[in-house]
Protein backbone atom coordinates (compact mmCIF):
# COMPACT_ATOMS: atom_id res chain seq x y z
CA UNK A 1 0.00 0.00 0.00
CA UNK A 2 1.07 3.63 -0.82
CA UNK A 3 0.96 6.60 1.49
CA UNK A 4 1.34 9.93 -0.11
CA UNK A 5 1.70 13.44 2.03
CA UNK A 6 1.89 16.99 0.71
CA UNK A 7 3.72 19.83 2.63
CA UNK A 8 6.05 23.36 2.31
CA UNK A 9 9.41 22.51 3.03
CA UNK A 10 10.03 24.63 5.96
CA UNK A 11 13.52 26.32 6.93
CA UNK A 12 13.95 24.74 10.15
CA UNK A 13 15.38 21.61 8.23
CA UNK A 14 17.54 23.74 5.59
CA UNK A 15 21.00 24.68 6.27
CA UNK A 16 22.32 28.17 5.22
CA UNK A 17 21.16 28.04 1.77
CA UNK A 18 18.06 27.48 2.83
CA UNK A 19 18.72 23.60 0.86
CA UNK A 20 17.26 20.40 2.26
CA UNK A 21 20.31 18.65 4.67
CA UNK A 22 20.34 15.04 4.64
CA UNK A 23 19.37 14.80 8.15
CA UNK A 24 16.18 16.84 7.94
CA UNK A 25 15.49 14.46 4.82
CA UNK A 26 16.19 11.21 6.99
CA UNK A 27 13.52 12.97 9.81
CA UNK A 28 11.02 13.84 6.80
CA UNK A 29 10.94 9.49 5.73
CA UNK A 30 11.02 8.91 9.27
CA UNK A 31 8.08 10.99 10.23
CA UNK A 32 6.04 10.03 7.23
CA UNK A 33 6.37 6.15 8.36
CA UNK A 34 5.36 7.12 11.62
CA UNK A 35 2.14 8.46 9.99
CA UNK A 36 1.62 5.90 7.31
CA UNK A 37 2.05 3.36 10.78
CA UNK A 38 -0.48 5.30 12.84
CA UNK A 39 -2.62 4.93 10.08
CA UNK A 40 -2.18 1.46 10.10
CA UNK A 41 -2.80 1.20 14.02
CA UNK A 42 0.85 0.16 15.00
CA UNK A 43 2.64 3.53 15.13
CA UNK A 44 4.44 4.41 18.37
CA UNK A 45 0.87 5.32 20.19
CA UNK A 46 -0.05 1.62 18.69
CA UNK A 47 2.63 -0.13 19.70
CA UNK A 48 3.32 1.56 22.87
CA UNK A 49 1.01 -0.96 25.34
CA UNK A 50 2.62 -3.86 24.27
CA UNK A 51 6.24 -2.31 25.22
CA UNK A 52 7.15 -2.48 21.76
CA UNK A 53 8.52 0.36 19.19
CA UNK A 54 9.76 0.40 15.48
CA UNK A 55 13.57 1.08 15.03
CA UNK A 56 15.70 1.71 12.11
CA UNK A 57 18.46 -0.64 11.29
CA UNK A 58 19.58 0.68 7.69
CA UNK A 59 19.18 3.00 5.62
CA UNK A 60 20.31 4.43 1.70
CA UNK A 61 19.57 7.68 0.25
CA UNK A 62 19.79 8.19 -3.60
CA UNK A 63 20.16 12.24 -3.89
CA UNK A 64 19.27 14.10 -7.16
CA UNK A 65 19.12 17.59 -5.48
CA UNK A 66 17.93 18.25 -2.41
CA UNK A 67 15.28 21.08 -2.54
CA UNK A 68 14.60 24.96 -1.26
CA UNK A 69 12.73 25.90 1.73
CA UNK A 70 9.18 27.07 0.47
CA UNK A 71 9.03 24.58 -2.23
CA UNK A 72 5.72 22.30 -2.33
CA UNK A 73 6.61 18.71 -1.98
CA UNK A 74 5.26 15.17 -1.58
CA UNK A 75 6.33 11.94 -0.10
CA UNK A 76 5.36 8.84 -0.95
CA UNK A 77 6.39 5.73 0.90
CA UNK A 78 5.61 1.51 1.01
CA UNK A 79 6.14 -1.46 2.81
CA UNK A 80 7.60 -4.22 1.05
CA UNK A 81 7.61 -7.75 2.12
CA UNK A 82 9.29 -8.63 5.22
CA UNK A 83 11.46 -11.54 6.52
CA UNK A 84 9.35 -11.98 9.27
CA UNK A 85 11.72 -9.48 11.42
CA UNK A 86 13.13 -6.57 9.27
CA UNK A 87 10.77 -5.23 7.52
CA UNK A 88 12.10 -2.79 4.56
CA UNK A 89 10.21 0.13 3.29
CA UNK A 90 11.08 2.56 0.65
CA UNK A 91 10.34 6.49 0.10
CA UNK A 92 10.11 9.16 -2.98
CA UNK A 93 10.80 13.09 -1.73
CA UNK A 94 9.02 14.31 -5.35
CA UNK A 95 8.92 18.05 -6.46
CA UNK A 96 5.74 20.12 -7.48
CA UNK A 97 6.83 19.11 -11.49
CA UNK A 98 6.78 15.31 -10.09
CA UNK A 99 10.39 15.11 -10.21
CA UNK A 100 12.07 12.82 -7.89
CA UNK A 101 14.51 14.73 -5.74
CA UNK A 102 15.37 12.09 -3.55
CA UNK A 103 15.04 7.86 -2.78
CA UNK A 104 15.67 6.11 0.00
CA UNK A 105 15.21 2.02 0.87
CA UNK A 106 15.18 0.96 4.27
CA UNK A 107 15.35 -1.59 6.88
CA UNK A 108 12.91 -1.38 10.14
CA UNK A 109 12.37 -4.18 13.04
CA UNK A 110 10.02 -3.73 16.31
CA UNK A 111 12.08 -3.66 19.40
CA UNK A 112 10.85 -5.00 22.54
CA UNK A 113 11.44 -1.83 25.17
CA UNK A 114 11.56 -4.12 28.16
CA UNK A 115 14.24 -6.49 26.97
CA UNK A 116 15.75 -4.56 24.04
CA UNK A 117 15.33 -8.00 21.94
CA UNK A 118 13.77 -7.61 18.26
CA UNK A 119 10.14 -8.82 18.04
CA UNK A 120 9.28 -10.99 15.32
CA UNK A 121 6.85 -9.34 12.65
CA UNK A 122 4.07 -12.17 11.82
CA UNK A 123 1.22 -10.52 14.66
CA UNK A 124 2.07 -6.46 13.70
CA UNK A 125 2.40 -6.31 9.89
CA UNK A 126 1.11 -9.92 8.32
CA UNK A 127 -2.29 -8.64 7.45
CA UNK A 128 -1.39 -5.10 5.62
CA UNK A 129 -0.52 -5.01 1.87
CA UNK A 130 2.80 -5.31 0.86
CA UNK A 131 4.55 -3.07 -2.55
CA UNK A 132 7.60 -5.12 -4.54
CA UNK A 133 8.06 -1.59 -5.84
CA UNK A 134 12.05 -0.41 -5.27
CA UNK A 135 12.77 3.26 -4.77
CA UNK A 136 16.22 2.92 -5.32
CA UNK A 137 19.00 0.38 -6.91
CA UNK A 138 18.74 -1.99 -3.97
CA UNK A 139 15.73 -4.44 -3.63
CA UNK A 140 17.53 -5.51 -0.55
CA UNK A 141 19.99 -3.97 1.51
CA UNK A 142 22.77 -5.77 2.73
CA UNK A 143 25.12 -4.98 5.53
CA UNK A 144 27.22 -2.41 4.83
CA UNK A 145 31.15 -4.04 4.43
CA UNK A 146 33.54 -1.49 6.09
CA UNK A 147 37.29 -1.21 5.75
CA UNK A 148 39.53 -2.61 8.33
CA UNK A 149 41.29 1.23 9.03
CA UNK A 150 39.88 4.29 10.13
CA UNK A 151 41.39 7.35 11.52
CA UNK A 152 39.62 8.97 14.50
CA UNK A 153 38.34 12.53 13.58
CA UNK A 154 37.07 13.78 16.96
CA UNK A 155 34.63 12.71 19.93
CA UNK A 156 31.26 13.65 20.77
CA UNK A 157 29.57 14.90 24.09
CA UNK A 158 25.73 13.07 23.30
CA UNK A 159 23.23 16.21 23.64
CA UNK A 160 20.13 15.42 25.59
CA UNK A 161 17.85 17.13 22.56
CA UNK A 162 19.83 14.19 20.26
CA UNK A 163 17.26 11.14 21.99
CA UNK A 164 13.88 10.58 20.45
CA UNK A 165 11.04 8.29 22.48
CA UNK A 166 13.01 5.34 22.26
CA UNK A 167 15.73 6.72 24.88
CA UNK A 168 18.34 6.48 22.55
CA UNK A 169 20.14 8.86 19.87
CA UNK A 170 17.63 9.25 16.85
CA UNK A 171 18.63 8.03 13.68
CA UNK A 172 18.96 11.73 11.98
CA UNK A 173 21.27 12.87 14.77
CA UNK A 174 24.22 10.26 13.90
CA UNK A 175 23.61 11.67 10.14
CA UNK A 176 23.83 15.00 11.23
CA UNK A 177 27.73 14.47 13.27
CA UNK A 178 29.00 12.81 9.61
CA UNK A 179 27.74 15.55 7.90
CA UNK A 180 29.10 18.14 9.82
CA UNK A 181 32.44 16.92 9.86
CA UNK A 182 32.42 16.44 6.11
CA UNK A 183 34.43 19.88 5.06
CA UNK A 184 33.29 19.79 1.28
CA UNK A 185 29.91 19.78 2.25
CA UNK A 186 30.02 22.17 4.78
CA UNK A 187 31.56 25.12 2.53
CA UNK A 188 29.52 27.71 1.16
CA UNK A 189 27.51 27.15 -1.58
CA UNK A 190 29.81 30.10 -3.65
CA UNK A 191 32.56 28.04 -3.03
CA UNK A 192 32.66 25.35 -5.05
CA UNK A 193 30.87 23.00 -2.40
CA UNK A 194 30.93 19.40 -3.12
CA UNK A 195 26.99 17.70 -3.01
CA UNK A 196 26.15 13.96 -1.49
CA UNK A 197 24.53 11.86 -3.79
CA UNK A 198 24.57 8.64 -2.06
CA UNK A 199 24.61 8.08 1.97
CA UNK A 200 23.86 4.64 3.33
CA UNK A 201 24.15 3.81 7.20
CA UNK A 202 23.85 0.91 9.24
CA UNK A 203 22.45 0.82 13.08
CA UNK A 204 24.29 -1.67 14.62
CA UNK A 205 24.22 -0.88 18.43
CA UNK A 206 21.97 2.00 20.06
CA UNK A 207 23.83 5.15 22.06
CA UNK A 208 22.68 6.48 24.81
CA UNK A 209 22.94 10.21 26.58
CA UNK A 210 25.87 10.47 28.45
CA UNK A 211 27.90 7.89 27.18
CA UNK A 212 31.31 8.92 28.26
CA UNK A 213 32.94 7.02 25.05
CA UNK A 214 31.27 8.18 21.84
CA UNK A 215 33.80 8.59 18.73
CA UNK A 216 33.36 9.83 14.83
CA UNK A 217 36.20 7.84 12.69
CA UNK A 218 36.74 8.21 8.72
CA UNK A 219 38.43 6.01 6.48
CA UNK A 220 40.83 7.19 3.83
CA UNK A 221 39.69 8.06 0.15
CA UNK A 222 39.54 4.66 -1.41
CA UNK A 223 39.10 5.58 -4.59
CA UNK A 224 41.36 8.41 -5.36
CA UNK A 225 39.46 10.86 -6.25
CA UNK A 226 38.59 11.10 -2.80
CA UNK A 227 34.45 10.75 -3.87
CA UNK A 228 33.60 8.13 -1.64
CA UNK A 229 34.31 7.83 1.96
CA UNK A 230 33.25 5.20 5.11
CA UNK A 231 32.37 6.97 8.32
CA UNK A 232 32.13 4.89 11.71
CA UNK A 233 30.91 6.18 15.18
CA UNK A 234 31.34 4.24 18.10
CA UNK A 235 30.16 4.01 22.07
CA UNK A 236 31.40 2.55 25.01
CA UNK A 237 29.32 -0.51 24.10
CA UNK A 238 31.30 -0.64 20.58
CA UNK A 239 30.40 0.04 17.07
CA UNK A 240 27.38 2.00 16.94
CA UNK A 241 26.99 3.28 13.49
CA UNK A 242 28.85 1.74 10.16
CA UNK A 243 28.39 4.45 7.39
CA UNK A 244 29.02 4.86 4.09
CA UNK A 245 29.16 8.43 1.56
CA UNK A 246 29.37 9.05 -1.93
CA UNK A 247 29.97 13.08 -2.66
CA UNK A 248 29.29 14.34 -6.11
CA UNK A 249 32.22 16.22 -8.33
CA UNK A 250 32.59 19.98 -7.55
CA UNK A 251 30.39 22.66 -9.36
Amino acid sequence: MFFTESFTLSTLICDQDDRLTLWGLARLFQDVAGDHSDSLGVGFEGLKPRHKAWVLTHAYYDIQRLPLAGERLTLRTWPKPDNGLIAPRDYQLIDSDGMICASSASNWVVLDMDSRRVSRLRDIILPFEMENDDATRFHKLEKLAMPTEMSLLRHIDVPYSALDHTRHVNNAEYIKWICDSIPEICMSRNGNRSEISEFEINYVRETQYGDPDVSLHCSNSVDGVDLERFYRISNSGGVSVNCRVRLSSSF
